[in-house]
């Protein structure tokens, strides 16, 4: 009797042994493909551009050291810009510096925006924030501006975001 019962543990105990090993393969397979990077799914994530209905996200690239954005003015009237800016949530934050010219009937440090006009943003000299070529970026871009044809100017602000990979080239 005693025979049998020490056949029947080897048994279970071949069969764990031989299921254990089996787990062990699966999960050396799955940490290196994790490892080079063949379970990074957010590379196939779509890159998106969201902004309110007023400003229409035409376009946009994210390249090192630079973002451009090409947005359309929805508002149905000339604007002025006073201030455009990019950050993140990274820790510090993206840091781009924005050099608009002064244009039209605008204040020296504003620029001066036709409705129903597409106007193109540079951000240049992007640097910190996790702001690296080949990795997805999540930025925020803030913009304040007025109207010109609105006698009390009150200055207006929105925000749109940007999800996409920083190319390379």
């Amino acid at each position: 009797m005693k025979s049998m019962i020490n056949k029947k543990s080897q048994a279970a105990l071949e069969f764990l042994t031989t299921y254990g090993w089996a787990f062990l393969v699966v999960g050396v397979t799955i940490s290196a493909l994790y490892y080079f990077g063949a379970l990074d799914f957010s590379k196939y994530l779509p890159q998106n551009c969201v902004f309110p209905s007023q400003f229409k996200c035409a376009d946009f690239s994210l390249t090192p050291g630079q973002v451009r954005i090409k947005l359309t003015n929805n508002i149905g009237e000339d604007v002025c810009v006073k201030a455009v800016s990019i950050t993140n949530d990274a820790n510090p934050p993206v840091s781009c510096s924005f050099g608009a010219q002064a244009q039209g009937i605008c204040a020296a440090s504003e620029f001066g925006w036709d409705h129903s006009a597409d106007k193109e943003f540079v951000f240049s000299s992007c640097s910190g924030g996790a702001y690296i070529a080949g990795e997805r970026a999540e930025l925020k871009v803030t913009m304040v501006y007025y109207a010109l044809n609105t006698p009390s100017k009150p200055q207006h602000t929105f925000n749109g975001k940007i999800n996409g990979r920083i190319t390379t080239s």
